[in-house]
């Protein structure tokens, strides 16, 4: 056994001790990491907790990998999806005594989540969990699903945006919408009369803020259900993950179909809005790190 000497001559640590300490710094190191890479529960139909045990799972909830999945033991609609940082989707669905009994196995992870993934999905779960006494199923309430839904940032210029993608893709012509700011300060204004004459339309809002939005065409039919998160140009940094975020759930959907991103990117707007008006609140993610001190 070996010793790493001081200028004086005394050992400062044996080798052996040295070794220890990093293996436990790298055991330690990969249970946090473990315990970060959760997936969520979306879309929970009947009762179902983890291994039998516990409060019921409800959608939003945090779901490790590898967890066995219980739905209670009475004939009914058993479903849940599981949605995991890696990007897989699982659906698991009973309706028989003899066929819920057997429980399901989530899969683990196919490769360690990057830390974006993570995060993405940690806040998503918060807006969720959030939403559940107020919003059934952890889902924004609203117009049919056959209603085509856009998610947008836009940078406010005297209190007015410019708003393309699925509205500026709308014939010419004239349309009402509905502005429902999610700010209690400010009350709804329905029924306001615009008229499209470019690729774009251009709205006047109250302040920096989320909106609902509902465009609706001359027959009263919703055209585009918006949820448009309005900033000051201060603010653009602090948005720049959210093409990011689109991105990693198209490239999931394209290997697990069904992701629910129109959901998805709304919760996620709305928790990069509410971080980012609580400074130092946004990001305190922690990262195990791997130290070894000498005393």
């Amino acid at each position: 056994m070996f010793s790493f000497l001081l200028p004086n001559g005394r050992p400062l640590l044996s080798r052996k001790f040295l070794v220890c300490a990093l293996l436990f710094a790298i055991g330690s190191g990969s249970l946090q990491a473990k315990k970060a890479y959760l997936g969520l529960a979306w879309q929970v139909r009947g009762t179902w907790q983890i291994e039998g045990k516990g409060a019921p799972i409800r959608t939003g909830d945090a779901i490790a990998p590898a967890s066995l999945l219980q739905p209670s033991d009475t004939a009914d609609d058993h479903s849940i999806t599981v949605l995991l940082p890696d990007g897989q989707r699982v659906l698991y669905e009973c309706f028989t005594v003899a066929d819920c009994a057997r429980g399901f196995r989530v899969p683990s992870l196919i490769h360690p989540p990057d830390a974006f993934a993570t995060e993405m999905l940690a806040r998503i779960r918060a807006v969720l969990s959030s939403k559940r006494a107020t919003e059934p199923n952890g889902q924004r309430t609203g117009h049919p699903t056959q209603t085509s839904r856009q998610q947008s940032v836009e940078v406010l210029d005297a209190n007015r945006v410019r708003i393309a993608g699925l509205i500026g893709g709308l014939p010419n012509g004239h349309y009402t919408y509905d502005l429902r700011p999610l700010d209690p300060t400010y009350p709804p204004q329905l029924h306001l009369s615009i008229e499209k004459t470019a690729p774009s339309i251009e709205l006047a809002l109250p302040a920096a803020g989320l909106y609902d939005i509902t465009v609706s065409d001359a027959l009263n039919t919703p055209r585009v259900d918006l949820l448009l998160a309005a900033i000051q140009p201060a603010q653009s940094a602090h948005f720049q993950s959210f093409d990011r975020a689109g991105e990693t759930m198209e490239k999931w959907n394209d290997d697990y179909a069904g992701w629910p991103i129109d959901d998805f990117l709304r919760a996620y707007l709305e928790s990069l809005m509410h971080s980012a008006k609580t400074p130092g609140a946004a990001n305190r993610t922690e990262h195990p790190l791997l130290r070894v001190q000498l005393h």
